[in-house]
């Protein structure tokens, strides 16, 4: 799919982690060469990039630098933007999710944020070590962010999703809860909006969700929504020697008609793996034009 695909009638959707700066180390990426680890020279390979894409909602992880550089760059590119950024009862965590929408098209109408630390309340009922153990294993500070906005051209609403999940393979019970906790505060907004405005609210659902399409968290998403891939996922999103795998997803309502999804680049294009010159995060962003019926 070619950057000039989008066409008045659908909407281009972009899920992407940014790799924070803060976790792009030279020791966590030795394939790449110094000069790319760096965030001034990858945060303009960034904007570039999506750049590129022509895209009219973004939902970026992983986003540091939001007030400084993020937010600049979206007003000087057309865009309005929304940040939540992770919670910090573990340690001072330095980035979060960002939605992105294009002002032309778009216009924001509300949000939410979810915690998912939260969780931890709800399993920890008994004594002072059940609790303590229920806060070490789901007090991990991944948030999520509910975007409200209405499309300008006919008073289309949807709500934008966007959230980064746990990564550790060890912790699938808490995936899956943060997974379903987002699903359940998305509904929660739509039946309320829904509700007070009488109209259909769709749902775009994207993130870094850490989990392969065997996964439960997989099948959970797709026991409410669909894939915009409708099931055939790509090979991979993520892209290092250890690990190359899907992991990154866009999810409709219905009522939410995919066009078309662009294709990963083919693996031998991507040399060692990501970040390198060419990709600036160890991701690779999903990319759909989609239409509202």
């Amino acid at each position: 799919m070619s950057a000039a695909s989008a066409s008045a009638t659908t909407t281009r959707v972009v899920s992407f982690n940014t790799l924070a700066q803060a976790y792009c180390k030279s020791e966590y990426f030795p394939w790449a060469p110094k000069a790319v680890t760096k965030w001034k020279h990858r945060f303009a390979a960034l904007c570039v990039y999506l750049d590129a894409t022509t895209f009219d909602i973004a939902a970026l992880q992983e986003v540091d630098n939001f007030a400084e550089q993020w937010a600049p760059y979206a007003r000087s590119r057309g865009y309005g933007a929304h940040y939540v950024p992770r919670t910090q009862a573990t340690n001072a965590k330095k980035d979060g999710s960002a939605v992105l929408w294009r002002e032309a098209a778009f216009e924001y109408v509300a949000s939410r944020s979810v915690t998912y630390n939260a969780l931890a309340d709800g399993v920890g009922s008994g004594d002072d070590d059940a609790r303590a153990n229920a806060r070490e294993r789901y007090v991990r500070d991944c948030v999520g962010n509910l975007t409200l906005l209405r499309r300008s051209s006919d008073g289309a609403e949807v709500l934008v999703a966007c959230t980064h999940i746990y990564w550790d393979p060890a912790f699938a019970d808490v995936k899956l809860a943060q997974t379903k906790m987002l699903l359940e505060k998305a509904k929660e907004f739509r039946d309320e909006r829904q509700d007070e405005t009488k109209s259909t609210v769709h749902l775009i659902c994207a993130g870094d969700f850490n989990s392969t399409p065997s996964s439960d968290v997989y099948a959970a998403l797709s026991a409410e929504l669909r894939s915009v891939s409708h099931g055939a996922e790509p090979a991979y999103t993520n892209v290092t020697p250890g690990f190359t795998d899907c992991i990154d997803y866009i999810f409709v309502s219905s009522g939410v008609d995919v066009a078309l999804v662009r294709a990963q680049p083919a693996r031998e294009t991507l040399g060692q793996g990501c970040p390198n010159e060419d990709h600036p995060s160890d991701h690779l962003p999903v990319v759909a034009d989609v239409s509202f019926s």
